[in-house]
């Protein structure tokens, strides 16, 4: 292979300012054997070779085409050297040094030719990367454009329809061949006001008009609902040349708005005629509950004014008989004592029963009415019942408190001896406790009422049947606002807790 040419420059000098100063690269090649005889300086921003790297290797151009593009490049090359086409025309992309993709619109020429074939021939590549892009740019927006559901059309300044895209024939159903040169009045509806003119004078005023919802006159004569945008088309020098407007039918979605408000409607409405029911029922069994309440506390009134009156009844008549018969008997067996009469055995005994019968009696009158402030108030009464249980039941069972108590209401008091008594009662018939210790502890903010037993521990009862004992024990605590849980003792046994604030204590009933 003969060594490469050296570079010739034209030697016009105006010619050669012009061609080493365009943007497009000028080329002569001889094909036999292959070497570039000029390539004008563009080479180099294209390929980023020195133009030296191709006289040195004629293939440098060929091998920076684009591998998907050289197969028709090289056809093209064939045509033309056989004579099938009078000249070369190829568009094809190359990959220069550093990768980078260049478009080219390569063109060429025949000089000369040897043995019938072409021998010299010459050219001329421009850079089209710009325009190939620009091209893609406006391939991709048409197709998108073409494939909107949205109604999408240009028009004059007359308001003629320049483009009509499928969507606008499928939202008006006019085809591109009707539309197309025909008024945008052509869709206004004959009762509608001539809104175009306004539209008209807004985008000459640089104004852009978005989602404007009006109504248009479809070809089969039905009036849909549209959301309107238009944009104003301006060519490079910044002159208006027409408008661009996109439609997009919201006739489903105001009549799916339309029925959602009238359905939301409907229901506001019974919501509210339903909150209204609830709410009347709510005060109504609000008025039952209350009432229910009050008879209980009635109930729970009269159950207590009726033991203190038995209570009463047992000191004050039942107990005065049997104190004044306790006290014959006494007189009585002194008496046969003194005579040395057989009877007098049975005389103490008599008394011995009769003083046993007075004790019990002043016992239950004391626990039909217990709590007595001049006697002591709570505390007295529960260290008496702690006492009574013991001896009753024959179990350990002791009092003891901490702190000052100083209840002056009659019902707080009577209500947490009541739930003492029977938690008492509870401890040793249903956990079978044999040691059982009442504690009364009270602060300046609280009262505590603890009884603690040792037991087999404490089984809630089954909704089914909810022990009565419980359920009173705890509306007790709810009447005079206290707080009452039971609770489990390690390693066994059951804790009941009372608890009642002495700050600002509501009223009890």
């Amino acid at each position: 292979m003969p060594p490469p040419r050296k570079t010739r420059r034209p030697s016009d000098p105006l010619f050669r300012l012009l061609v080493e100063n365009i943007g497009d690269v000028l080329w002569f090649k001889q094909l036999s054997p292959p070497a570039f005889t000029y390539l004008s300086p563009a080479f180099e921003s294209l390929w980023l070779h020195p133009v030296e790297d191709a006289y040195a290797d004629p293939d440098l151009w060929e091998n920076a085409i684009h591998p998907d593009d050289r197969p028709a490049v090289v056809h093209a090359l064939h045509l033309w050297f056989t004579g099938h086409t009078p000249e070369y025309q190829a568009e094809y992309r190359i990959l220069n040094r550093l990768g980078q993709t260049r478009w080219l619109a390569d063109r060429g020429i025949i000089l000369s030719l040897r043995d019938g074939r072409p021998f010299q021939i010459a050219g001329i590549a421009r850079d089209i990367t710009d325009h190939q892009q620009d091209h893609l740019t406006r391939s991709r927006l048409a197709a998108v454009v073409e494939s909107s559901e949205d109604a999408i059309m240009t028009l004059d300044l007359n308001g003629l329809i320049q483009t009509w895209n499928a969507g606008a024939e499928a939202t008006f159903g006019y085809s591109a061949a009707e539309a197309i040169g025909q008024p945008v009045a052509l869709l206004r509806p004959p009762e509608a006001a001539d809104d175009e003119a306004i539209f008209k004078e807004r985008i000459r005023q640089g104004l852009r008009i978005h989602h404007y919802e009006t109504r248009r006159l479809r070809k089969d004569g039905s009036i849909i609902d549209i959301s309107l945008s238009i944009s104003p088309l301006r060519d490079h020098s910044g002159r208006l040349i027409g408008f661009s407007k996109i439609s997009r039918d919201i006739t489903r979605r105001l009549r799916a708005e339309r029925m959602l408000h009238r359905l939301n409607a409907e229901l506001e409405s019974r919501v509210q005629e339903r909150t209204a029911a609830l709410s009347r029922a709510y005060d109504e069994l609000q008025s039952l509950v209350e009432t229910r309440r009050q008879l209980e506390r009635e109930v729970l009134n009269i159950s207590e004014l009726e033991q203190r009156r038995i209570g009463q009844d047992l000191h004050d008549d039942l107990g005065q008989q049997i104190a004044g018969a306790w006290m014959m008997s006494s007189v009585l067996q002194r008496t046969l004592s003194r005579r040395n009469d057989p009877e007098s055995d049975s005389a103490a005994r008599i008394s011995s029963l009769l003083e046993q019968a007075l004790n019990r009696t002043r016992s239950l009158a004391r626990g039909l009415h217990p709590v007595a402030p001049e006697e002591g108030g709570l505390q007295a009464a529960l260290r008496q019942l702690a006492e009574h249980g013991q001896t009753l039941f024959g179990i350990s069972c002791h009092f003891s408190s901490r702190g000052s108590t100083s209840l002056d209401d009659p019902a707080i008091t009577t209500h947490l001896y009541r739930i003492a008594q029977e938690a008492l009662s509870n401890a040793v018939k249903h956990g079978h406790a044999s040691r059982i210790r009442i504690s009364l502890h009270t602060t300046r903010r609280s009262l505590r009422l603890l009884i603690d037993d040792n037991g087999s521990g404490f089984s809630p009862p089954p909704p089914s049947h909810p022990g009565i004992g419980l359920r009173i024990m705890r509306y007790r605590a709810d009447l005079i606002h206290a707080a009452l849980e039971i609770l489990p003792r390690s390693p066994h046994g059951t804790r009941l807790s009372c608890s009642l604030p002495l700050i600002d204590p509501k009223p009890h009933a």
